[in-house]
């Protein structure tokens, strides 16, 4: 199964399972990655999850040795994701069940993914959870340049300190919205202390810095 564990500074959580468990998710993740009419750029960042959970497996991030008084746990594996790509990554598993053909495992780990980030985000943020939820699940893959925008979004999420990524994940979430910056007044991007188009071009071109994890 999958569990998870909090990363510093509000940044996201070690997504952590079992070998088998993170397998599966490499093997769906993939095949949807190949079949999704969604996903436009197959070497891209939705990709990167199944790159991710199979250096887990193979032992190149965190490896979770079980309590002693629980050896039957076994040893789990884990890899470090900021809560921006976690949140986009999961959108389009999602939303691209519906555009192809699968079985239950695909509906297993995809639901599986869902309740372990549900679970983090209310441990990890507390009262802004419900306003986190509600950006991520409007979140609509099928727009062209989904991920395109995750560029400066994501350089802009990792320069945040821990309280402005509280604050504001939001906000950053509804910037996703095709509509972002052209018809603001119609949709909840965000309060006084919102992300702003010219906040996303500071970071045009640039790399991300330190999430500090």
């Amino acid at each position: 199964m999958l569990s998870h564990q909090l990363l510093r500074n509000h940044a996201g959580i070690m997504l952590i399972g079992d070998y088998g468990t993170l397998r599966l998710l490499n093997e769906v993740v993939r095949d949807v990655n190949e079949r999704s009419p969604l996903v436009r750029d197959k070497e891209g960042a939705f990709l990167a999850l199944a790159y991710d959970a199979r250096k887990a497996y193979e032992q190149q991030r965190e490896i979770i040795h079980p309590p002693e008084h629980l050896a039957e746990i076994g040893v789990r594996y884990g890899v470090a994701i900021l809560w921006p790509v976690l949140l986009l990554q999961q959108r389009m598993l999602r939303e691209s069940l519906a555009w192809i053909d699968h079985g239950k495992k695909h509906q297993a780990i995809t639901y599986a993914l869902e309740a372990v980030i549900e679970e983090a985000l209310r441990e990890d943020l507390g009262s802004r959870e419900p306003a986190v939820t509600e950006a991520w699940q409007r979140l609509d893959p099928a727009h062209p340049g989904f991920f395109e925008r995750l560029h400066t979004r994501g350089a802009l999420f990792c320069s945040w300190t821990k309280s402005r990524r509280r604050q504001l994940l939001p906000s950053l979430l509804w910037s996703f919205h095709p509509l972002f910056g052209i018809g603001a007044g119609a949709y909840p991007f965000g309060s006084n202390k919102q992300v702003t188009p010219d906040d996303l071009a500071a970071w045009e071109g640039y790399e991300w810095p330190d999430p500090k994890l």
